[in-house]
């Protein structure tokens, strides 16, 4: 008698094997999967958006929104935005120049290039990501905070993951407790 399996022992045993993998790939909540990878896109382009300021910052010795007349030429004032609101530095607008707190109003993402994308800090195809459609959620958009007197800066964003939500409660730190105010981050 020879050993070994036969093919229907086989084939039940890879129906097996295939019933609990799906039954463990439900179990992991693809929808949560896909919130994680988002969030992790948002973390990599906030880390993006905070380096290219502070390029420009050693470049320049001030922030992109101290460009303009709406913000004092001090750096150590305190200065909270979105991500689409040209004086960020990754929109801007030569009709609008003056004016830090005007959005753009394309759905597409940026029109032309601030200062941060002009002075080659970022790519020019950064702009055209989500969050700086002027037509995108509050959760979609990118925070900038900076508080008076401080050389930090944040860059924050609402995590769409359960996981990444809890991990920021969990965290000790006031940015966690950033609210919108007239679309505008602030603290609470």
């Amino acid at each position: 008698m020879k050993k070994g399996f036969t093919l229907i022992e086989l084939l039940v045993v890879i129906t097996l094997i295939g019933v609990l993998a799906v039954a463990v790939l439900s179990a992991l909540n693809p929808i949560e999967q896909i919130n994680k990878a988002r969030d992790a896109a948002k973390r990599a382009d906030s880390s993006q958006v905070l380096a290219g300021l502070d390029r420009y910052f050693a470049s320049n010795e001030k922030f992109p929104w101290n460009n303009f007349t709406d913000h004092s030429a001090s750096v150590d004032v305190a200065f909270s935005g979105t991500g689409d609101m040209i004086g960020i530095g990754v929109c801007g607008d030569a009709a609008e120049v003056a004016d830090a707190e005007a959005v753009n109003s394309n759905t597409g993402g940026c029109v032309e290039g601030g200062y941060l994308i002009t002075t080659q800090e970022l790519k020019g195809q950064f702009g055209k990501r989500p969050y700086f459609k002027s037509t995108a959620l509050d959760a979609d958009k990118l925070y900038l905070y900076k508080a008076i007197n401080e050389p930090s800066i944040s860059v924050c964003f609402v995590p769409a993951s359960k996981a990444t939500r809890d991990k920021a409660d969990d965290a000790n730190t006031p940015l966690k407790d950033l609210g919108i105010t007239g679309g505008v981050a602030t603290q609470v």
